[in-house]
C-alpha cells in the first residue's frame, strides 16, 4: 500500500467552505449548516474562477426560494492529521 501514502490529505493545508443560513419554518430562524466540503489549499487559485461561480449560482439560488435565510458562505484553512474521504 506504499502508493495509498502519496494520495494522503493528512496535515495538508484544505479550504473548507461552509454553507450556513436561517430556517424560517423553525422558532427563532434557527441557523442551520447546509452543507460543507474542503479542497486543498494549493488548488484554490486556480479553482478562483469556479468557486466563484459557485458562489454566485449559490446566492441565486438561495434568493429564489423563501425557506431559508441570511446565506453565510465561509471559508477557514485547516490542517488536520485525519482526513477521511
Amino acid at each position: 500500500m506504499e502508493g495509498d501514502a502519496e494520495n494522503c490529505l493528512a496535515l495538508t493545508p484544505l479550504r473548507v467552505f461552509t454553507v450556513q443560513a436561517s430556517c424560517r419554518r423553525i422558532k427563532d430562524g434557527l441557523r442551520v449548516q447546509v452543507y460543507s466540503f474542503s479542497i486543498p489549499e494549493s488548488l484554490c487559485a486556480e479553482l478562483e474562477e469556479v468557486l466563484g461561480a459557485w458562489c454566485d449560482d449559490l446566492r441565486e439560488a438561495f434568493s429564489a426560494q423563501s425557506d431559508f435565510v441570511d446565506l453565510c458562505i465561509s471559508s477557514e484553512v485547516v490542517s488536520l492529521p485525519a482526513v477521511a474521504l
